[in-house]
């Protein structure tokens, strides 16, 4: 080729390039998937799902990437903080999200962990505030909004908590059921009314809408694991088939369908019904699309993971998951978008059930905490110890889930040690038979166990406890049901799927966590991710080995 020949073509390859820059990455570009789908499933342990699943539960654990010990990552294993780690790839204690509750030790009150106090931010139709306030970090959506603007990230499911902290600060759209209304709604932080699909979706009453295909009852088999009607399961709605779902007092039937799997229902319905009316997955760049399904918690709360109730509500998961994948197969493409599963935590099995198998770890007979006593007792302790005769005790130390706080303020104005505060709960719950630890910030921070790092990983200056209660393995806070939020692995242990474009099927027996969903997302799409990230990239696209 003569100079004057190639210094053309270098010329012409200089315009390409000037003119169309990336062109050389566009096979990368193209492989990228244009939807990612993040799923979370509440309360869901991993022992409960199975290859042998008719539907889009099975569909995953045969086609996708199954990380066989995933676990999360922190000591308290509750909604919020659960939720907030798998899209910012943060352990709680940087997300800001300590529990589903904290103690402001400004005005010593209970927060939300998505309340907000700004006005403007009210929820759509209701009475209260809410938010990303709290959320100090963020999402893989504000990540995707920050690199190419048109990215369109919406959130669906049944706790505004979830949902929330799953969509961050800068989210299109985030629709959650309202027990009280009776309905989806949202935040004016996102939006200052709902859009006419939503408004639709909802109907007026319960004649049209969504309501208006619900039955009357919850009917459902009787089980797959136990009997129907167990010793331990709550009778708030009935523990037997035939629930009562839309029947009843009209104020009990937004607790009785959020109780039930079909608000998870409700909520894949509405998902697809956003992914059609804003076109996910049509258009260039990727788009987000977060599901957050609830009732395995709910349900699960009421009569334990292997409950016939339970045991319903997630062969209704699996039938209807199959319906929406379905439905995305056929709007964008079988090839085009990436599923993620995973679940915000475990929960512990009825005490009756593990007792009558002889696995009741828990010293107490029925294993079983009676709240109440317990808590009256340690009010009187710290009352006679350190605010007779007229001072309060409940001005000086709170409750938040686990987690106990001691007002230094108080404390200072009234000459209150804040040490002699903690070392005299600390003695007077570890001699509950009941308590196996009571950690304080200082011992987990000097202790090298592995138990010592997960209430590392959950420590939120500030929001955070002065002490954390470990009670014994498998002694539950409850009258009745069960419940999670320890640092064991019935509470800890998850799925965690991966499926879809650019994903190779395969089970990985390596260590996984949740707080890798975010990072190992955004390496599949080439996306700058924050340097303090607590979550690492998993290989989902090479053959397992």
């Amino acid at each position: 080729m003569s100079g004057a020949r190639l210094k053309a073509v270098l010329k012409l390859l200089v315009i390409c390039l000037v003119l169309t820059p990336g062109w050389w990455l566009r096979g990368d570009v193209v492989d990228k998937p244009s939807l990612i789908v993040v799923i979370s499933v509440d309360q869901l342990r991993p022992d409960r799902i199975s290859s042998e699943f008719p539907g889009g539960l099975g569909k995953l654990m045969r086609e996708g990437r199954v990380f066989s010990r995933a676990q999360l990552d922190h000591a308290i294993t509750n909604t919020c903080p659960g939720h907030a780690v798998m899209l910012t790839g943060m352990n709680p204690a940087k997300t800001g999200i300590s529990g589903n509750e904290f103690i402001d030790r400004q005005d010593w009150e209970a927060r939300y962990c998505v309340a907000d106090e700004d006005q403007k931010h009210q929820v759509i139709g209701g009475k209260t505030n809410r938010s990303p306030a709290y959320l100090s970090v963020d999402t893989l959506g504000d990540w995707l909004k920050g690199n190419d603007p048109g990215t369109r990230v919406f959130a669906i499911g049944g706790k505004d908590r979830a949902v929330i902290t799953m969509a961050g600060h800068s989210a299109d759209g985030v629709y959650w059921y309202d027990r009280e209304q009776v309905k989806f709604t949202s935040s004016r932080y996102y939006e200052q009314a709902l859009p006419d699909f939503v408004t639709d979706f909802n109907g007026t009453d319960g004649s049209t809408g969504f309501r208006q295909r619900l039955p009357e009852r919850w009917e459902h088999g009787a089980g797959r694991f136990r009997q129907d009607d167990y010793p331990g399961e709550s009778t708030k709605f009935g523990n037997i088939s035939g629930h009562p779902l839309t029947v009843g007092d009209s104020d009990d039937v937004g607790e009785q369908i959020y109780t039930s799997p079909y608000v998870d229902i409700a909520s894949i319905e509405l998902a697809m019904r956003v992914a059609e009316e804003q076109a996910l997955g049509r258009r260039q760049g990727t788009d987000l699309l977060v599901l957050a399904l609830s009732a395995t918690d709910t349900v699960g709360h009421q009569y334990g993971p292997f409950s016939a109730e339970s045991d319903d509500t997630i062969a209704k998961i699996d039938e209807h998951l199959g319906l929406f994948f379905s439905f995305l197969d056929d709007k964008i493409g079988s090839e085009a978008y990436t599923v993620v599963l995973s679940a915000d935590h475990g929960v512990v099995e009825l005490p009756e059930w593990l007792k009558a198998d002889g696995r009741l770890a828990c010293p107490l007979a029925d294993g079983r905490i009676n709240v109440i006593p317990f808590v009256l007792e340690m009010t009187w302790h710290v009352y006679k110890n350190f605010t007779f005769p007229f001072g309060n005790p409940t001005s000086l130390v709170k409750f938040a889930g686990s987690q106990i706080s001691i007002n230094h303020t108080y404390a200072t104005n009234h000459g209150i040690e804040v040490d002699a505060v903690v070392a005299s709960l600390k003695e007077f719950l570890e001699g509950k038979e009941f308590v196996k630890t009571v950690w304080t910030p200082a011992a987990f921070m000097a202790d090298s166990s592995a138990t010592a790092a997960l209430f590392r990983n959950s420590y939120v200056p500030g929001k955070s406890g002065d002490l954390f209660i470990q009670p014994m393995e498998t002694c539950v806070f409850r009258s009745d049901g069960t419940g999670h939020g320890t640092p064991y692995d019935y509470d800890r242990n998850i799925p965690l799927l991966f499926a879809g474009k650019g994903v190779s099927q395969g089970v990985d027996t390596s260590v996984a966590h949740s707080v890798d969903i975010a990072p190992t997302l955004a390496n599949l799409l080439g996306l700058t991710v924050p340097a303090e990230l607590d979550g690492r990239v998993l290989l989902v696209q090479e053959p397992v080995r």
